[in-house]
């Protein structure tokens, strides 16, 4: 796992949460504290669509919703005068956007390899951290695939101007 802690909190969020800066993901799940906890599962529920209307979205294929549609959802539970307590984002990288970085890197991994590529935000104790990791099939001590992507993740922060302290 790769993590970097962000210093413009603000700033992120603002990226975060308005703009599609991350609409590339999937929204998998979150945990969000405020006067109360929400515990939210991004799992696409099929039932709720009419058979017409389902074949007709974009997203059909994906087990999870995509984060674009997901965000305002979620946006509406942080925003306020008041921080949350704490939040946790998990965040999965489309399929296309996975096996594009497999691809592109030296690994010997193949996309049938990859179970996910997952980003996680975390905010408590008023710090905001992002962690990028990989959930393989199996064991392996590889981590360069890792590594190149959170340099893209790294990469879209500075290309947005956020400062943030990462250590290899």
């Amino acid at each position: 796992m790769q993590a970097a802690e962000i210093i413009e909190i603000k700033k992120f969020m603002q990226l975060l949460l308005g703009t599609n800066a991350f609409d590339s993901y999937e929204f998998v799940s979150a945990v969000i504290k405020t006067d109360m906890s929400y515990s939210i599962d991004g799992h696409i529920n099929r039932n709720f669509y009419d058979a017409n209307d389902w074949e007709a979205l974009p997203y059909s294929e994906n087990t999870f919703l995509p984060w674009g549609i997901a965000r305002e959802k979620i946006f509406q539970l942080i925003k306020g005068k008041q921080s949350p307590l704490q939040f946790k984002i998990i965040l999965k990288a489309h399929k296309d956007l996975a096996d594009s970085l497999i691809n592109q890197s030296n690994s010997s991994q193949n996309p049938n390899d990859i179970t996910g590529m997952f980003l996680n935000i975390l905010y408590q104790d008023n710090k905001l951290n992002v962690t990028g990791g990989i959930s393989y099939s199996f064991f392996t001590l590889e981590k360069d695939l890792e590594i190149q992507f959170f340099q893209q993740i790294i990469t879209l922060l500075k290309s947005y101007g956020i400062d943030f302290n990462y250590e290899i």
